[in-house]
């Protein structure tokens, strides 16, 4: 059985944005590190917004325990990014911490992409029949589209 076009995204999405954030970490002068904070902000922030109003409002809801669990701890992990990226977003681009700020948000997505991958897919598999996981998909391009 192949994988729903709504989980094949958000990976693709996943690997761009790992893709960026190690780009950005490395980058070193000021011009580098406004494009790359910028390509960051805009493959991530759109991205958060779009899973929160569907899959992770979901999951936050269901009756599974486990799974709602799963779910209000992503909307956390994903309210401490947002703090993160718009600390990086609003920092001088020489500032010292650039790269220390950068590095941390990288980690934190990181580790949010592996939990997400794991656990949050396990569950909307069992959860949701291909139908449903259409509606979370029109649900997420939909507030992703109004973040941009």
């Amino acid at each position: 059985m192949s994988e729903h076009e709504f989980l094949s995204h958000l990976r693709q999405d996943h690997e761009e944005q790992k893709a960026l954030g190690k780009k950005l970490i490395s980058a070193t002068t000021s011009a580098e590190r406004e494009e790359l904070r910028t390509k960051f902000h805009d493959a991530l922030y759109p991205h958060m917004v779009g899973e929160e109003a569907s899959m992770f409002h979901f999951l936050s809801q269901a009756q599974d325990e486990e799974a709602r669990d799963d779910g209000l701890e992503a909307l956390q992990e994903h309210h401490v990014a947002k703090i993160v990226l718009r600390e990086l977003m609003d920092l001088e681009l020489d500032s010292e911490v650039f790269k220390a700020k950068a590095t941390v948000l990288d980690e934190l997505n990181r580790h949010h992409i592996e939990e997400e991958e794991e656990d949050v897919f396990s569950h909307l598999q069992k959860l949701c029949d291909k139908q449903k996981l259409s509606e979370l998909f029109q649900a997420y391009e939909k507030a992703e589209e109004q973040a941009k």
